[in-house]
């Protein structure tokens, strides 16, 4: 751990789909507007897994990138939404 705050490394992990679709949906819900989402996936597209580059894209060119980022979200399973995990990787913490 320490060894990774003194030797920090400025190349950051790619981000997932699940990230940035979560990223634009927070931005979709926040500001409501086309302009939103559009900004909010190209600032994305540099910091994500290049294979999914073309689903952000398709969101960004199409004639209504909101209505677009809600249909996606909607489409969404719920096991998703919610995050419910069957396995956790790692057991809770006891915070008391």
């Amino acid at each position: 751990m320490l060894h990774a705050v003194m030797h920090h490394s400025n190349s950051q992990k790619p981000y997932c789909l699940l990230t940035v679709i979560t990223v634009m949906a927070l931005a979709a819900s926040i500001h409501g507007t086309d302009k939103a989402v559009m900004e909010t996936g190209y600032r994305m597209l540099g910091k994500m897994k290049p294979q999914y580059v073309k689903v952000i894209l398709d969101i960004i060119n199409s004639p209504s990138p909101l209505k677009h980022m809600n249909a996606f979200v909607a489409s969404l399973p719920d096991r998703i939404l919610t995050m419910k995990v069957p396995h956790p990787a790692l057991p809770m913490l006891d915070a008391g």
